[in-house]
């Protein structure tokens, strides 16, 4: 297919990535330890299910699994936004995991965290994987803050606001739980649900961004009573087509943009959000046996944002952290590394290669 014209556009803003400790190595020694955390976090979860065997360490519980959804990039995309594979008019074929954020199952009824992971099947072959989370910014400001939480988290959950004051101080506590409140007291369904990066990544020539997957229309409201969200979702898709807007904000400068302050927003009365493209899930029965063996495929197979294009590769130390600690999870609960690694089968970016939530 021929691709229209574009003029030229603006340069990005000067941008650079900066490492915890002062340099890749001391940040790359500091992730080996935080690695080792959050397998010792993996480990107490296991305990605390009672598995015979290591879960996922974060986004544990699926809550919807689909294959053959599509990601209709916008025809009218702006043009310092038309990259790579994300060419105006373009559709790219994408499976799509809804999951609580969770590292411990639950029956589904209460309060938790929800994600969604993407993954774009290339026209070149090979993927492009895109992780959100149902909150604008990270509870933790950085790689070791996360891993100091997700600690403090594990065990009785009347204990955690304590732990958390005596480890982060009263101001660093309260912000914390201020943002898990927010991030999972939300009623809404699956369906109405918005989704972010929180992190930036790279989007190629047009340089970091954050990307928003938010609702294209209101569809369903919230569950019935006594209705668990993944049963609502599933109720709605018999139905219907579900559908989201796949948006971006653009980095400006580092005081406005941040990329490596996980728990400052990029303002949307600064920098808007323009329209990349649409992700629709086609309506279907996920009760059926194709359905239902798709989604458990779905669920045994690692995500993660590294297993990407060099060009769309994560930005920050909360991205760049999640290449060890995924990998760490994964090798357990998956029996795998699941094959990041620039140059590998997928083009992704990074090395050495890592694995998934």
């Amino acid at each position: 297919m021929t691709q229209p014209h574009y003029p030229p556009t603006a340069a990005p803003a000067p941008w650079r990535e900066s490492f915890l400790g002062g340099s890749p190595q001391a940040e790359a020694a500091l992730f080996r330890t935080l690695a080792e955390q959050m397998r010792a976090v993996q480990m107490r979860n296991q305990q605390a299910s009672g598995q015979s065997r290591p879960g996922r360490t974060l986004h544990a519980q699926m809550l919807a699994g689909m294959v053959g959804a599509r990601l209709e990039v916008n025809p009218q995309l702006a043009p310092g936004l038309a990259q790579a594979h994300f060419q105006p008019g373009a559709v790219l074929a994408c499976d799509l995991r809804l999951s609580f954020a969770s590292g411990l199952a639950h029956g589904g009824l209460q309060r938790d965290m929800r994600g969604a992971a993407l993954r774009l099947h290339l026209p070149q072959g090979g993927a492009h994987e895109i992780l959100l989370t149902n909150f604008p910014v990270s509870h933790a400001r950085d790689a070791r803050q996360f891993v100091e939480i997700a600690t403090l988290m594990t065990g009785p959950k009347a204990l955690m606001p304590l732990k958390m004051l005596l480890r982060l101080g009263p101001g660093e506590t309260l912000r914390v739980l201020r943002n898990l409140s927010a991030a999972t007291g939300g009623l809404r369904g699956l369906a109405e649900e918005n989704f972010w990066s929180r992190g930036a990544l790279l989007w190629s020539e047009a340089g970091p961004v954050r990307l928003k997957l938010h609702p294209a229309a209101a569809v369903g409201g919230v569950p019935a009573e006594g209705e668990s969200v993944a049963a609502h979702f599933a109720r709605l898709l018999a139905s219907q087509d579900l559908a989201w807007h796949l948006s971006a904000q653009r980095y400006q400068d580092e005081t406005r943009t941040p990329i490596e302050d996980g728990c400052t927003g990029w303002s949307d009365a600064d920098v808007p959000w323009e329209r990349v493209a649409t992700l629709t899930v086609p309506r279907q029965d996920l009760g059926t046996p194709t359905a239902s063996a798709q989604a458990q495929a779905l669920d045994a197979t690692p995500f993660n944002p590294w297993h990407a294009p060099q060009a769309f590769r994560p930005l920050g130390n909360l991205n760049r952290v999640r290449r060890d600690i995924y990998a760490a999870s994964a090798q357990r609960w998956a029996g795998r590394d699941g094959g990041g690694g620039g140059g590998g089968r997928d083009g992704a970016a990074g090395a050495p290669p890592h694995s998934a939530r």
